[in-house]
């Protein structure tokens, strides 16, 4: 069992002093874009590393410096990392993380997205070793190999006694996760003269491959999951929701309908139940529904340095706030309505204030064809048109 409790880094990449714990299931890091996300990822992940890293000092400052604190098996272990490449192409460290550990963490990066890959036959699953482990942490997962582990799951659950009790266990729940985000998708069956997945759907059969993007996103990671767990834990297995590591996420999010981007966190945290997540997200639906806390908010400060935000109820996080309130508050941005809207109410108020009626009226009907059709400040700008009219 591993967990992360801490990190602090110091000058890398856009952090300059950041210090950040960590609870021990769900952990959502979010903010605007280039505040470090990706590159707090990056260091927890490479902790666990061989001897390479991707990660590179803050510009200006000579060193850069990354402490975790994690616990194995209930036991404390502390270990710093120190970086002096500058450069793109310096990326060699002199010394290892927690390289002997790697198979206990996963790491999804963006990359993400499901080709069409024909199978000519079907082979047996990949033997991986520490070594591929660690890349994995600095690469990633990738799903080039999922629709042969999964074709391979489907046809040996049907022979008795070839699949023992946590992988058939796994395929069970690999078929459902094609359910998850959509329950009227569900697997189908598996052509024999191509070896290819179908899914029912109502507009009919699929291949898998032809869903959209967000849903194939989300499959290569659910389906990864499944089957990093089983190409990690051979003998003896395991069933993904006794999995105790860690898992890494970049853009939870990535590619998703709003609607879905709730259920792909609960998903997670239904298959995980005793892994620790740690993810990023642009994402206001899924901090929305986000305990307090899961989150961890970040901000520039007056000082241009990355801190946390102390802006999230302790209590209850975001779960009462807006979707604009979290976009503005969290998110960083600084507005969130178009520049057309801007204008047009910018010049209705002051039509207003000058009590010019022809002016005023000219761009309430703009507004008024702008704005949605039952947003209360339609009544307000057309009590406000008629109280100046009245004064002519």
């Amino acid at each position: 069992m591993i967990k992360i409790n801490k990190i602090k880094i110091n000058c890398i990449g856009p952090i300059k002093d950041l210090e950040l714990e960590f609870n021990n299931h769900f952990n959502i890091i979010c903010g605007q874009n280039g505040i470090g996300k990706t590159t707090i990822l990056d260091c927890l992940a490479q902790s666990f590393a061989g001897s390479n890293t991707t990660l590179k000092k803050t510009s200006g400052f000579e060193k850069g410096l990354w402490d975790i604190d994690i616990s194995i098996d209930g036991t404390k272990s502390s270990k710093s990392f120190l970086i002096d490449q500058f450069r793109p192409n310096e990326t060699r460290r002199n010394y290892n993380g927690y390289y002997q550990n790697s198979n206990d963490i996963i790491v999804f990066k963006t990359h993400r997205n499901i080709e069409y890959i024909k199978l000519s036959s079907l082979g047996t699953d990949q033997i991986k070793n520490h070594h591929e482990f660690s890349g994995e942490t600095i690469e990633g997962s990738k799903s080039n190999q999922l629709k042969n582990w999964f074709i391979n799951r489907f046809l040996f659950s049907a022979q008795a006694g070839t699949l023992d009790e946590n992988q058939l266990k796994n395929y069970e729940l690999a078929k459902e996760c094609f359910t998850i985000l959509n329950p009227t998708i569900k697997f189908l069956k598996v052509l024999p003269n191509s070896f290819d997945i179908l899914l029912s759907t109502p507009l009919g059969e699929i291949y898998f491959e032809y869903l959209s993007s967000g849903y194939k996103s989300s499959l290569a990671l659910l389906l990864g999951l499944i089957q990093e767990i089983e190409l990690r834990y051979t003998n003896p297995s395991k069933f993904i929701k006794d999995f105790e590591g860690v898992v890494l996420i970049d853009e939870i999010d990535l590619h998703l309908h709003p609607e879905w981007q709730a259920k792909i966190y609960e998903a997670l945290k239904a298959i995980l139940p005793k892994a620790q997540i740690i993810t990023s997200t642009h994402s206001p639906h899924i901090i929305q529904v986000s305990n307090a806390s899961e989150i961890i908010p970040l901000i520039i400060d007056n000082e241009n340095e990355v801190k946390l935000n102390p802006i999230i109820n302790k209590e209850y996080g975001c779960q009462g706030w807006t979707v604009e309130e979290i976009l503005i508050d969290v998110m960083g941005m600084t507005e969130t309505r178009t520049s057309t809207y801007l204008n047009a109410i910018s010049n209705f108020n002051k039509a207003i204030d000058e009590e010019d009626f022809e002016k005023a009226n000219t761009y309430f009907l703009i507004l008024d064809a702008m704005l949605h059709p039952e947003n209360s400040l339609k009544k307000i700008l057309k009590i406000q048109l008629t109280g100046i009219s009245t004064n002519d």
